[in-house]
């Protein structure tokens, strides 16, 4: 067995009964690192997508405990944005990001969408699950369980969390929305000045004199 499968294989193994529904496990996050840098981004996405407890991947079952250190940890391993978002998008049902603003972890939440470019924020916000619907009003269903209950002060302070995510979560949007659309700006006005540069040079004609 090669040094790559054996870090696969430790990968696989660490992350497995952590995911065990019910299960207090949590990995050693010293030894997750070093396993992680010892792999590709192809190789942490191959095993990180993988479901391993009734649809649950490392990444929604951290997202559901509110694990920021192993949300940020599996994030941050991957080198490329884009491969981050492919993590995020695999799951059938819920993403991590639905799975967050349910439960109510607003830091959760900030941290996924940290990881993110501004398109790619906009992209995961506007995402719909199996019920069809965006993380947005997942976190108001959320906000609703907890009003449906006779609130405790736990409960209340719960339900004030998914208002904040609710807010966060605009926020982000309108953000992530300004940046694109003033990329955009900037882009055309390049394109026209180049345009513009170029219609501005004189037009040399060459005269040819057959003798």
């Amino acid at each position: 067995m090669s040094s790559t499968q054996s870090a696969e294989q430790l990968l696989q193994d660490m992350i497995r009964p952590y995911c065990e529904l019910g299960s207090s496990e949590y990995p050693d996050m010293k030894k997750l690192r070093e396993v992680l840098t010892q792999l590709s981004d192809d190789q942490k996405l191959h095993i990180l997508q993988q479901e391993y407890s009734d649809w649950w991947t490392p990444l929604r079952f951290a997202a559901s405990r509110g694990h920021t250190e192993i949300i940020n940890t599996l994030l941050t391993s991957l080198q490329s944005s884009a491969y981050r978002l492919k993590l995020l998008m695999v799951e059938k049902l819920d993403t991590p990001l639905h799975t967050a603003a349910f439960f109510g972890h607003t830091d959760s939440v900030k941290m996924i969408l940290n990881c993110l470019t501004a398109d790619q924020q906009i992209q995961l916000i506007s995402v719909r699950n199996g019920a069809s619907m965006t993380a947005i009003q997942m976190a108001d269903v959320g906000k609703s369980v907890q009003e449906s209950e006779v609130e405790t002060a736990i409960q209340k302070a719960e339900r004030g969390r998914h208002t904040a995510i609710v807010r966060a979560l605009r926020e982000y949007q309108q953000r992530a929305d300004y940046l694109v659309r003033e990329q955009q700006r900037i882009d055309d006005e390049k394109t026209r000045q180049q345009l513009s540069g170029i219609n501005s040079q004189p037009i040399i004609v060459a005269v040819v004199i057959i003798l």
